[in-house]
């Protein structure tokens, strides 16, 4: 607990022991273990996916981020060209329309 004095500033009374309910030391290094394993965890999952990107943009290109596997490996010349035109003829509506 904090009290305060005369002069304003922030003074720490003791509590007793049968009064206090927060965290004991053993808790609070428990929690702290779980916060850090959570990270760590995390940091292995994004690390995990990155990794798989990398490898598709230097497989396959810009293409890899775009398309999934299947579809990188079914698409012909042709359809790249039509899917082209089809995306520059978007931008041109687009740009039109301002």
């Amino acid at each position: 607990m904090t009290e305060t004095n005369d002069n304003n500033n922030i003074v720490a009374v003791a509590v007793p022991d049968s009064e206090w309910n927060g965290l004991t030391l053993d808790e609070l290094r428990k929690r702290r273990a779980k916060a850090l394993l959570r990270r760590e965890v995390g940091k292995v999952k994004v690390n995990a996916v990155l990794a798989g990107m990398r490898t598709r943009v230097n497989d396959n290109g810009l293409r890899g981020l775009m398309f999934s596997n299947k579809a990188i490996n079914t698409l012909k010349a042709a359809d790249y060209a039509f899917l082209g035109w089809r995306i520059a003829k978007f931008f041109i509506k687009t740009r039109r329309r301002r």
